[in-house]
């Protein structure tokens, strides 16, 4: 018998390489924000860019570019006009063989679920894009204007209304705050390195 029968997947970096989507929406926004207020920060480096896939925008507006709690607000309005309004969303790929493996655990019986910081209207939309939404039993998020907010909101959330059997739950992702929110809530946890996590993490 296997041991875990509920797979959560994050969504950015372990489904999808959406580097180039949420990059360019956040030189757009940084460059709205900079054009509105007669500012001058500075365009994050390609690396530093890469940190903005994960963890909430506002947080990482304010650690990588400004330390300011309502410039990250209009930060993340600027950045949803491009990436959700100029369709940036779609700008991303599969990674080789997930689309197979969600379909083979699907098609196996396991219960697959989406457990991602993305807003949830947009992770749906890249989900129903690549023709994956019938794989997933459900579906954990961030929506607009709620309380979750975090990779580990999100997992208690999940826990809470799924009811797992933890011993038989595991967390896939490619970031720290994917295993760190995995350890929190206590589950089991898979590292895939050929996501935006650095070595380190």
């Amino acid at each position: 018998m296997p041991k875990y029968f509920n797979i959560l997947f994050d969504l950015d970096g372990t489904i999808v390489n959406s580097a180039l989507g949420i990059a360019n929406a956040v030189v757009y926004s940084i460059k709205k924000i900079n054009e509105a207020y007669s500012l001058n920060i500075n365009i994050p480096d390609d690396n530093t860019l890469k940190k903005f896939i994960g963890p909430p925008l506002d947080y990482s507006f304010r650690k990588y570019c400004c330390d300011d709690e309502k410039l990250s607000v209009d930060f993340v309005e600027f950045y949803r006009e491009d990436y959700n309004g100029n369709n940036g969303l779609f700008n991303c790929t599969l990674y080789d063989g997930i689309y197979d493996l969600i379909k083979t655990l699907y098609e196996n019986d396991y219960k697959v679920f989406l457990a991602t910081a993305k807003p949830k209207e947009s992770a749906l939309k890249i989900i129903e894009h690549f023709y994956m939404k019938d794989f997933f039993t459900n579906f954990y998020a961030p929506i607009f204007g709620g309380n979750i907010k975090s990779k580990l909101d999100v997992l208690n959330d999940a826990l809470k209304k799924e009811k797992f059997d933890k011993s038989k739950t595991i967390m896939i992702g490619d970031r720290i705050d994917d295993i760190d929110a995995a350890e929190s809530v206590g589950i089991d946890s898979i590292a895939v390195k050929y996501g935006f996590g650095n070595d380190e993490e």
